[in-house]
């Protein structure tokens, strides 16, 4: 029998598989064992319109959705959503901002005025764009994948804002931020105005890097298109570019490579 020896669950799916009552907790050795069982269509987003508004013929909306439950609380995600009025079956456009910054309306507006539905989310947590007192944003909850907790980027080890109690790749703020991103592509499939076929996914240095965990984990993606950032092999020497310095984890490094490094 399969149980769950923590609190950590996304949705009801237990996040420890290969555990049994006898057995301790075994963390996932790959890419695959990591996402084998998280299913991003599997719970109600509880979307929600906080406030929606028309200019030149496109259709702006502010938004939350849930990302799930993680370590018992809920986490939910804000974003800006945009697409050409009375249009269905649009491309979807799902963009991944950078450290430092947030959602952006003007990125939305770019896509939608070109044909696109285009979703931005603030994974980062900023106050959103042209924000009214008393408005929703995101909120990771009991844990924290923001760049308040940047060594977060780097860890496999258990403490507070973390998932599990031992070491393990979904102690590490990639993990939890492709889950979030995943859910916008809940999100994005689920309109009327997106065609599900024809899902892209794209950002700039560390939405370049999410970009690449993103697309390299769910197969609605048919397009990625990351810029600086994502390239992989950040904790080896690279003897072609001397000044590289590579990056120092705290955890297992054989096992941070084979589930989160970029190369795999």
């Amino acid at each position: 029998m399969k149980v769950c020896v923590s609190a950590t669950l996304i949705g009801s799916a237990c996040l420890f598989p290969s555990s049994s009552v006898a057995d301790e907790p075994k963390a996932p050795g790959t890419v695959k064992q990591l996402w084998a069982d998280v299913d991003p269509r599997k719970d109600d987003l509880g979307a929600k319109v906080v406030r929606e508004w028309e200019k030149d013929d496109i259709v702006y909306r502010y938004i939350t959705f849930h990302v799930g439950k993680l370590k018992g609380k809920p986490a939910l995600l804000a974003a800006f959503f945009a697409f050409p009025k009375g249009a269905k079956n649009l491309p979807g456009l799902f963009h991944l901002h950078g450290g430092g910054q947030r959602a952006f309306l003007h990125e939305v507006e770019f896509y939608a005025k070109r044909g696109y539905a285009c979703l931005s989310i603030n994974w980062g947590g900023r106050e959103m764009e042209n924000a009214k007192e008393g408005d929703p944003n995101t909120d990771w909850g009991a844990v924290d994948p923001t760049q308040k907790n940047v060594p977060g980027y780097f860890n496999l080890k258990p403490g507070d804002n973390y998932l599990d109690p031992f070491d393990s790749p979904r102690n590490n703020n990639w993990f939890l931020l492709t889950l979030g991103a995943r859910r916008g592509l809940t999100f994005l499939e689920q309109r009327p105005e997106v065609d599900a076929d024809r899902l892209g996914v794209y950002g700039h240095s560390m939405g370049g890097n999410l970009t690449v965990y993103v697309a390299g984990t769910d197969s609605r993606v048919k397009a990625a298109s990351p810029s600086v950032g994502g390239s992989g092999f950040r904790t080896q020497p690279w003897p072609v570019l001397p000044l590289h310095r590579p990056q120092t984890l705290n955890g297992d490094v054989k096992l941070f490579e084979a589930t989160l490094g970029f190369e795999s």
